[in-house]
């Protein structure tokens, strides 16, 4: 019980630890769909969270370390330094399913069915908003993208922490080997090892996981408080059996002795009488 628990936990912490930020879009329950919430990721990923919904997930994506003046604000009228790359990986359904992405700077794009897989595109901007629509609970959606913040070379405010060997972009060193393609030429990934690694699991399978390993724990305490009461009972039952057989024992010793025994008086009276 205890090794199968331990795998289920290690699963599930692992898939917690994503190099990349899974955005599972998903309305109802997903912290992702807030329009007043912004997420500055060193890269995400995109997807349908797997969940029957409806209705509209906006999402707002902010590159990171911009300079700001020392109350906090951005400084005004910096060049752009990010450059987002959209890599498509599994385009959404028809009739059902519609995406919408908007640059800060009001470029605007449309995913549909008809957009093929591996489908690549580019916005020089500081935000990103993408709007997923749902008409109908199902069928469930394989929909997933990938998108990474570019930082360009000649206007970067930060170091470089992982070339992209070409003459133009920059990424997080936390992006290398991460099974997704974040440099558009691919370097990232070059020469990776991926044995050990697992892809982290979307938000509902970590739902599914979590609702098997409480099972697995109720059930363990459930047989262990079974067999507690069994053996308890069990344990009563024998005492109970054994004071009985005692006593009727006793008793049955008692009766014996009595009829052996014959008072003086009782045996004159027999005698007198015949």
């Amino acid at each position: 019980m205890l090794p199968l628990i331990t795998i289920f936990l290690l699963l599930y912490f692992s898939s917690s630890c994503a190099k990349v930020t899974y955005f599972n879009m998903e309305n109802t329950y997903g912290p992702y769909c807030n329009p007043l919430s912004k997420f500055t990721p060193d890269a995400g990923i995109i997807r349908y969270a797997g969940t029957p919904w409806i209705g509209k997930c906006v999402l707002n994506i902010e590159s990171c370390c911009l300079p700001t003046a020392q109350n906090g604000s951005l400084i005004p009228n910096l060049p752009i330094s990010t450059r987002f790359y959209l890599h498509l990986l599994a385009q959404p359904l028809c009739l059902t399913e519609n995406i919408t992405i908007k640059a800060g700077s009001g470029e605007m794009i449309n995913i549909d069915c008809n957009t093929q897989n591996g489908s690549e595109y580019y916005f020089d901007t500081e935000q990103l908003t993408v709007t997923y629509y749902r008409s109908e609970k199902l069928p469930l959606s394989k929909f997933s993208m990938v998108v990474t913040p570019l930082k360009i070379k000649t206007r970067m405010y930060t170091p470089c922490n992982f070339d992209c060997f070409s003459d133009t972009y920059c990424i997080e060193r936390s992006l290398v080997c991460d099974r997704y393609k974040n440099c558009p030429n691919g370097v990232d990934e070059a020469n990776c090892e991926y044995g050990h690694h697992h892809e982290p699991l979307s938000f509902r399978a970590k739902v599914i996981l979590f609702f098997v390993l409480v099972s697995v724990i109720l059930f363990a305490i459930c047989s262990i408080l079974f067999c507690y009461f069994c053996c308890e009972v069990t344990n009563q039952n024998n005492r109970l059996s054994f004071i009985t057989r005692d006593r009727k024992s006793a008793h049955e010793t008692g009766i014996e002795e009595y009829s052996g025994v014959v008072s003086p008086l009782l045996s004159s009276t027999l005698q007198e009488k015949v």
